[in-house]
């Protein structure tokens, strides 16, 4: 399991991006059964930011359904 804010995330997969290690990112958070995202709602992100979380709650989990 794993916490991470809204905010800490998105920041997270920004400078991911920025740093071209967004897919070694995105596959380090395939590894946990759950995530946990709290304060989600409370602040509006970037459309970049909000495509990058879009990303990560939408990727199929591998080899778990």
């Amino acid at each position: 399991m794993r916490f991470f804010t809204a905010t800490a995330l998105v920041t997270a997969l920004l400078e991911a991006r920025e740093e071209r290690q967004l897919e070694r990112t995105l596959k380090n958070l395939q590894r946990y059964h759950l995530v946990v995202l709290d304060e989600l709602g409370y602040v509006p992100f970037s459309k970049a930011g909000a495509e990058l979380l879009f990303e990560v709650v939408s990727r199929p989990t591998s080899g778990r359904a």
